[in-house]
């Protein structure tokens, strides 16, 4: 996911993000768990503010 648009793109997001959160570091999660809380922080400042 590159970006996030909608309040359904986000919390499909979220679940994915709660899914993988605990997953250990250099691991393919790991690294799309940096990504989702990048996209996620994104659309929070731009959204829920």
């Amino acid at each position: 996911m590159e970006a996030i648009f909608t309040e359904d793109e986000y919390r499909e997001a979220l679940k994915r993000f709660l899914e993988i959160c605990d997953k250990p570091d250099n691991t393919a999660e790991a690294e799309e768990l940096e990504m989702l809380m990048t996209v996620m922080e994104i659309y929070e400042q731009e959204n829920c503010s």
